[in-house]
């Protein structure tokens, strides 16, 4: 009875927070502005596709069953270890798909270039790259420079998996592999932990998923943390039905380092997994005492994975307990409620949104089905009539997964909700459960036919059409259509040119080169771009170029000064119809100078994230930039400073391509100009 109550009390709070729109509701609709539109063509759809499945079912009703026997038959016909390979094989040929078609192979946002370019620092066998005499040609968020070390601000753990596909020349292809392993995984779980039936379809609505698949074929560290999660959950199911001591041991070993795992790719992940998990297996102890030795080992093996992370924050950072973004962006980055990086007070009630906001988006981004996922998993829980222990282990990870970002100031999305991705196994099991739990829940044929009709409709509906607000083949084609500029092929670019012992300028824009120098005198990312957002883009400009010419004072006294000087400008506003990237704000009625209308002027001409370079970018054997080409960022008139160093080289600037069609060398040699 207890666990009907528990699994029934978090579907209503899955319900008020994801279908219920209570995110827009506390933020006058800003908080999801789509969702309008979305709740409009859900019911518009659900209505459709429900009056059509009664239809059949009352007009066909015995071959309606003849057909569910005939599936669930072909489901159930593989043997184990068949379905296994063979859906691991999909779930790995549709991720690669992905990957090469959508993201062309590359990173996609700055995540994943930093943890790339800390992949080939760590390539080459050294923790941190020497930092650069000039750090303000090569700095990029979120990398940064701490006491002459040079990384990035995650998680040891990312960057270490990427380092296995840049040593591949394959980076692309290490999240695909691990989505590979989380299917197998997630399919020998659930078949311990419940049945056959239950483990198969799931996993196949699992494979089905366009988040599953568009992160699977992303560079981005969730995928890692949600498959060494399923490991762990498939050896929890080992240590559960375990029977002598020595599979108690092995069993718990494996969960320890398996979250272990997922604390070196995301700490906070493997916090609230390991909680669930602590409390299941307490709660089983407590019923079988000889468990806690086996608990003892598991926490031990856990201490390895763990040891590691805090060795690699100890050698970046200074410390083992600060993590690289506390370093970059000050004690405001970390959990909990309190004024963040940006200096907003972070609340409960602005935490009660953000956590409703993640499950309103979860409801389209999950499945992309003709009806709102959220309302299907709530369902499927709140409709399980006799609910195991698995049940409610799976049911509390996905309800602290909500409760714990909602504690986080950041509101992270990526092919989805992303902070919520390490717990959509559970999300996913109570939508592929939804059918069969109702039909059990309310024994009528008709009831029961709707219900098993309903979800191979959604299935063929997300990925076949009609296209709208809801559709999981568009939203892969759209990720094929956007930032199409990340998806250059710089190394075959370079091939074609015959670059050799050469130096590349990228034009990053006149906001990128402020970001970079007020990052050199200690303004984090944040506070740089509330700068840029607020002041005049020409008063900074040259207030740091005068401030170049004064020596002595320390980098904070500098930045101070800087600002002062801004602010005495006057009230700046956002220039109208920027792109976001090369986003000014200017004092109206003032007139730039001309050195600020060169900056402004070469924006024209092209602009390119140096990121993308960075993340590119290759080491010589004393640890600092080198290899056949550097890519440094293009700071007009300071270029010069680089002589001393790369004064032996090529000089070039990059000229982006104007469009699909441009096939001009990007490569021109920079003293023509």
């Amino acid at each position: 009875m207890r666990q009907v109550l528990a699994l029934r009390l978090i579907a209503a709070v899955l319900f008020v927070m994801g279908v219920v729109p209570l995110a827009n509701l506390l933020t006058a609709g800003n908080a999801v502005p789509w969702y309008g539109a979305a709740v409009r063509e859900w019911s518009v759809r659900t209505l459709i596709i429900v009056a059509l499945a009664m239809l059949i079912s009352l007009r066909f009703g015995a071959q309606v069953d003849q057909l569910i026997e005939r599936l669930h038959r072909l489901v159930l016909r593989p043997a184990p270890k068949a379905f296994a390979l063979a859906l691991g094989c999909i779930a790995l040929g549709a991720s690669l798909f992905v990957s090469l078609w959508a993201f062309a192979g590359q990173p996609f946002g700055a995540d994943e270039m930093a943890q790339q370019w800390h992949a080939r620092i760590l390539s080459t066998g050294r923790l941190t790259a020497p930092t650069e005499l000039l750090p303000e040609f090569f700095n990029t968020w979120p990398v940064l420079d701490r006491e002459g070390r040079w990384f990035s601000q995650y998680p040891i753990g990312g960057p270490a998996l990427v380092a296995i596909g840049v040593r591949l020349g394959a980076p692309w292809l290490i999240n695909p592999v691990l989505l590979a392993i989380a299917t197998m995984a997630l399919y020998s779980f659930l078949a311990r932990a419940f049945d056959e039936t239950v483990a198969r379809v799931t996993t196949l609505v699992f494979v089905a998923s366009p988040m599953v698949l568009v992160m699977g074929a992303s560079q981005m560290n969730h995928l890692p943390a949600l498959a060494f999660t399923i490991v762990a959950l498939w050896a929890l199911a080992r240590w559960d039905s375990a029977e002598d001591e020595g599979d108690h041991r092995r069993a718990a070993v494996a969960i320890g380092v398996a979250v272990g795992l997922v604390a070196l790719v995301r700490p906070l992940d493997a916090v609230i997994v390991a909680a669930v998990v602590g409390c299941f297996q307490a709660a089983r102890a407590l019923e079988a005492p000889r468990r806690w030795v086996s608990i003892a080992f598991e926490v031990l093996a856990g201490t390895v994975p763990i040891a590691v992370l805090l060795w690699a924050n100890a050698r970046t950072t200074g410390s083992p307990l600060v993590f690289g973004y506390e370093a970059l962006n000050g004690p405001g980055h970390g959990w909990g409620f309190h004024a963040d990086p940006s200096g907003d007070l972070h609340t409960p009630l602005r935490g009660l949104t953000l956590a409703s906001g993640y499950l309103m988006r979860l409801s389209l981004y999950l499945f992309e089905w003709p009806l709102p996922g959220v309302l299907v998993i709530a369902a499927g829980m709140a409709a399980v009539k006799r609910p195991t222990r698995w049940d409610v282990l799976l049911a509390a990870i996905a309800l602290a997964f909500v409760a714990a970002y909602g504690a986080y100031w950041f509101d992270g999305f990526f092919a989805g909700p992303r902070f919520l991705f390490t717990a959509v196994p559970a999300f996913v099991l109570f939508a592929a459960r939804a059918p069969a739990a109702i039909a059990e829940l309310v024994p009528r044929a008709t009831v029961r036919r709707v219900a098993m009709l309903v979800l191979p409709a959604c299935l063929g509906t997300a990925w076949l059409g009609p296209w709208g607000v809801s559709s999981a083949s568009s939203r892969v084609a759209l990720y094929r259509e956007q930032r199409t500029k990340l998806k250059t092929d710089i190394e075959a670019q370079v091939a074609r040119a015959g670059l050799r012992n050469a130096l590349v300028f990228v034009n990053e824009g006149w906001r990128g080169t402020l970001l970079s120098r007020l990052r050199v005198l200690g303004a984090s990312q944040f506070r740089a771009d509330r700068l840029l957002n607020t002041l005049d883009a020409c008063a900074i400009h040259t207030a740091l170029d005068a401030e170049d010419q004064i020596p002595g004072a320390p980098d904070s006294v500098r930045l101070e000064r800087i600002v002062a000087r801004a602010r005495a400008f006057g009230a700046a506003r956002a220039v109208p119809n920027l792109p976001a990237d090369q986003a000014i704000a200017l004092v109206a009625g003032s007139q730039p100078t001309p050195v600020c209308l060169a900056e402004f002027s070469r924006d024209s001409i092209g602009t390119m994230p140096y990121a993308l370079f960075l993340a590119r970018q290759e080491l010589a054997a004393d640890g600092r930039v080198g290899g056949n080409v550097v890519y440094a960022r293009d700071l007009g008139r300071r270029d010069e400073r680089l002589r001393s160093r790369f004064g032996d080289r090529a000089w070039f600037r990059y000229r982006p391509a104007r469009g699909l069609a441009d096939t001009a060398n990007p490569f021109v040699s920079y003293e023509r100009e």
